[in-house]
């Protein structure tokens, strides 16, 4: 993603770029800091949609709400391009957070989330605003407070006669009225909808190869509600209904049955799982933010599936090696199995229990992956049965603290392995060396990471594969002989493999996130 400023450019007084954070139809969004250090967003406004982002903004810049992202002013550059000042919000988009959940987040987030969206939506109604473009990228989860964002499509509620002209939101949450030109609260409602049904199930309900398909099932299917959990089945057929007339009427109402969907009740007494218990109140009941404990909880309980699946894979793994490749030498079986299963383990579980914040570089995590490589290290010399240092072990007997001896038979077979085609034995360094060295340059060189993601290009890829499996090679020179560089190589390389098959994949649509859709004058 390629920005216009790079860090330390001031477009404005008193204002730094440090990077870039965003890039979208309406302009880029960069990451900046004043004079006196505040942190601030900074939106770079494209011209071709001034007019259209101007009158969003210009609407909404007096808004103060907990649930809203706050617009601080607007600003002209000495060359002339428009600058929105906004408040930097840190946490994550919606968008990720629902895609590690594929198969729907829990129905006690889902929950909490929806209120904060609820709130902010029903602030702008009250101002006479309609959002327009609601969907999870729009929106942040920040210390568990729900914010709202990206104002570029409000405008304030039309009569249902007039009619609009040009980007009207984006074509998996777009209300059917909207081909009529019909542009009331039941459209933000409709989208609301569609993202509870995202956020309980994983998908939208409508998705296709283009955005007339998208627009021609939201006209004309029903959504399909098997996969939802009741009782919300109940509320999104209401907020999902075609006419507008049959659904919630505001977003208060929708919020409120949403609260209850999941009530508590008194020890002892049953609830059928089926039934939406009426709310009479004229609040929505108070709802217990999403404290980051109870994410990294949720983060957890999905962890422990993949974890599992990691040892399947991995004793699967080390098994074929020795039968398909290994030449029928099962002497690897344990440690490869072992070393396979907790190096999957180190990039596995920092990736899904800790997301670092957006000012955080990857070399946070490279360092912190790296420190993992040195306790894979030296879990990898306990397993060939070194004895490692320790206050009470005399440092003079300690075979780790010296350099490796080969035998005569060691180097011919290290000449004739795949492992010693460029490099010879290594007896420059300690044996502890060559394995902290190897490990933790192996950890630190690759954004492990990447292979976690839920979003990555496919299940299994080839060119992470391809990447591993060159640098592993290339640093094989650091380990002393043809034994130890075949365990070496075949942990980092099997890895790479077991993180792919055990965390989940989701296929992005052939419809791009951002991509918009236009309508002619109805």
């Amino acid at each position: 993603m390629k920005f216009t400023y790079q860090s330390g450019y001031k477009p404005l007084p008193g204002y730094t770029i440090k990077r870039g954070i965003g890039q979208g139809a309406f302009g880029e969004v960069y990451f900046a800091v004043t004079d006196s250090g505040k942190q601030v967003a900074l939106k770079l406004i494209h011209n071709k949609n001034l007019e259209k982002e101007m009158r969003g903004i210009q609407q909404c810049l007096n808004l103060k709400h907990q649930n809203l992202v706050h617009l601080y002013d607007v600003r002209t550059d000495d060359a002339g391009f428009h600058w929105l000042i906004m408040e930097y919000v840190a946490g994550e988009p919606l968008s990720s957070i629902v895609a590690r959940y594929p198969n729907g987040a829990p129905a006690e987030l889902a929950i909490q989330w929806f209120q904060g969206l609820a709130a902010a939506v029903q602030y702008l109604h009250q101002h006479g605003i309609l959002h327009r473009d609601l969907k999870p990228a729009n929106i942040f989860l920040e210390n568990g407070l729900i914010k709202v964002g990206d104002f570029g499509l409000c405008k304030i509620i039309a009569d249902s006669a007039q009619a609009m002209t040009g980007e009207v939101g984006t074509a998996p949450y777009m209300a059917p009225e909207i081909c009529n030109g019909i542009y009331k609260e039941s459209v933000d409602i409709y989208a609301a909808g569609v993202i509870l049904f995202e956020l309980v199930t994983g998908r939208v309900p409508f998705e296709g190869q283009s955005v007339q398909e998208i627009l021609k099932k939201h006209l004309y299917d029903a959504p399909d509600l098997t996969t939802v959990p009741m009782p919300f089945k109940l509320i999104l057929q209401k907020a999902l209904a075609k006419d507008p007339r049959q659904r919630y009427q505001t977003i208060m109402d929708m919020a409120k049955d949403v609260a209850c969907a999941i009530p508590t009740t008194e020890p002892g007494a049953t609830r059928p799982a089926d039934v939406t218990m009426p709310v009479g109140a004229d609040e929505i009941p108070e709802v217990i933010p999403a404290t980051p404990s109870m994410i990294f909880q949720q983060r957890w309980s999905e962890l422990t599936g993949i974890l599992l699946t990691a040892i399947i894979a991995s004793a699967i793994l080390a098994v074929a090696w020795p039968s398909f490749f290994g030449r029928g030498d099962w002497s690897h079986l344990a440690p490869l199995f072992f070393l396979v299963l907790a190096a999957s383990a180190s990039v596995m579980i920092p990736s899904k229990l800790w997301v670092p914040s957006d000012d955080e570089e990857s070399w946070t995590r490279r360092l912190m992956h790296m420190s993992l490589g040195f306790v894979l290290a030296l879990f990898a010399l306990w397993l060939e049965g070194y004895e490692l240092p320790a206050p009470w072990v005399p440092a003079n007997r300690l075979e780790v603290l010296h350099t490796w001896q080969p035998g005569p038979t060691d180097v011919q077979v290290l000449k004739g392995s795949w492992a010693g085609w460029w490099y010879g034995v290594n007896t420059s360094m300690p044996i502890l060396a060559c394995y902290l060295s190897y490990f933790g340059l192996m950890f630190m060189v690759l954004r492990w990471w990447k292979v976690t993601e839920v979003h990555r290009p496919s299940r299994i890829s080839i060119w992470s594969l391809i990447c591993v499996a060159f640098w592993g090679y290339v640093l094989l020179f650091l380990l002393p002989g043809q034994h130890q560089r075949e365990i070496g190589f075949l942990t980092v390389f099997l890895t790479a493999v077991v993180c792919q098959i055990a965390c989940p994949w989701k296929e992005k649509g052939a419809l791009k996130p951002k991509k918009k859709l236009r309508l002619a004058t109805a």
